[in-house]
């Protein structure tokens, strides 16, 4: 059983899910519903930290797909549902024979000019036979979704026949709420369904290149010119020895065979073993264990590669960019060629705050389930705003106020909630108090 994670707006999660029901008795379907732009960043911060528990990623569509990307580096498979010619064709048609639309006239998001253009030609339409505004706005930014509002909205206006076309189902319910002509691109059955054999077959040959090799150059710091000139060459000696140490016991603990030079250390080890001990690579307890125990510190990166030859280089580089910014930290790469893949493992693993506590954490503290515990940031997102009263986080989850108090006196025994004032709902209610959540 395959445990893959839909992320999109609810109503795609939906399609996909039904289709998965129907055809795909090997996939255990998991809905990360997004559905405002202020989402992404909970939504990276979910991922990131329970990556490992899904083989894969389906997302609903490009855009969404694209601005995760940019967020983050994919660990597993990911694939997006595509918007292709013959989608944009059916959509057309639709409109045309079902609704009677005037389809010469329309403003589109989600496809490209050329794409545009070649769909009015099949249907034996040229320049000056059609009208078609092509959104062009910047997907990565924060205010996409009211952008692309605004954009069909504007065209609209100024062509009242218009016809909307979007790939966005919030867009496309913003614009039917004003009475905006609009349709939205769907996938078929088919489309989904391949995309779905081409994540399971990802899936496959991730696993089978899943003990590939990864290697780690570990440098010992120093911290002046003059510390190997003042030192005699017993203290070097034995300082040399309290950190190889540390290293073959790292090395055990990820399996690795080590390789030893004067100051330098290569570790060669498997992708999935090391990932498993060092949390998906988010701690690295060699650096906290050789400052500890020998007053010293180390330089380290780690790098991977098709070849040992190239995870070796990777590594390397990850080294020397440890040691340019100081030392006593690591640095991840995947491909010299792609810098903004080199990641620093935190020093110290210390610097959390209440914002940045992990879902798991405040989980099992409370009692409370993930999800919920997702839900409740989502809402925050969504509001910009960290304090509700239990009636409002009631409408929003959608369950009864017994159920919602449930959860807040959890959340508050566990310390993650904090009464801060009271509020009068209706003319003549009771008080219902204001909660600040501290997730």
């Amino acid at each position: 059983m395959k445990r893959i994670g839909i992320i999109g707006h609810i109503d795609n999660i939906k399609r996909i899910q039904r289709v998965i029901y129907e055809s795909f008795p090997n996939i255990d379907a998991y809905p990360i519903e997004i559905n405002e732009m202020s989402q992404i960043q909970t939504t990276v911060n979910y991922l990131k930290e329970h990556i490992n528990d899904f083989d894969g990623i389906i997302f609903t569509g490009k855009i969404l797909y694209d601005i995760m990307n940019h967020n983050m580096h994919s660990q597993n498979p990911w694939v997006y549902i595509e918007n292709d010619e013959s989608q944009l064709q059916r959509c057309l048609l639709e409109a045309s024979l079902k609704h009677n639309m005037d389809i010469t006239q329309i403003s589109i998001d989600s496809y490209s000019e050329d794409t545009v253009k070649t769909i009015y030609e099949d249907f034996g339409l040229n320049n000056g036979q059609y009208l078609a505004y092509v959104s062009k706005i910047d997907i990565f930014h924060e205010t996409l979704l009211d952008d692309l509002f605004n954009f069909h909205l504007n065209n609209h206006l100024s062509h009242p026949n218009l016809i909307a076309i979007t790939g966005i189902s919030t867009v496309c319910k913003m614009l039917q709420s004003h009475n905006v002509p609009s349709l939205l691109l769907t996938p078929n059955v088919n489309a989904i369904k391949n995309k779905l054999y081409d994540l399971l077959e990802k899936i496959r040959i991730e696993n089978m290149i899943i003990s590939q090799i990864v290697v780690i150059s570990i440098e010992i710091d120093i911290n002046n010119e003059y510390d190997m000139i003042l030192e005699n060459e017993y203290s070097v000696m034995l300082q040399k020895t309290r950190i190889t140490e540390e290293v073959y016991k790292f090395a055990q603990r990820i399996q690795a065979a080590v390789i030893e030079t004067e100051k330098n250390y290569l570790l060669f080890t498997t992708k999935q073993i090391l990932e498993f001990e060092t949390k998906n690579l988010r701690e690295l307890p060699i650096l906290s264990s050789t400052k500890n125990k020998t007053n010293n510190t180390i330089s380290v990166g780690i790098g991977f590669g098709i070849t040992a030859r190239e995870a070796k280089s990777n590594a390397i580089i990850g080294k020397n960019k440890s040691l340019k910014m100081g030392g006593n930290q690591c640095f991840v790469v995947y491909d010299k060629k792609l810098m903004e893949r080199i990641t620093p493992l935190d020093r110290a693993n210390n610097n959390s705050t209440p914002l940045d506590l992990p879902y798991k954490d405040i989980s099992e503290k409370s009692g409370i389930s993930i999800n919920t515990i997702y839900q409740l940031k989502c809402i925050m997102d969504i509001y910009r705003k960290d304090t509700f009263t239990t009636l409002e986080l009631s409408e929003e989850f959608g369950n009864s106020l017994r159920s919602m108090n449930r959860i807040i006196k959890k959340l508050e025994q566990a310390g993650y909630i904090e009464i801060v004032g009271n509020k009068i709902v209706g003319k003549a209610g009771r008080p219902s108090r204001i909660l600040k959540l501290l997730i």
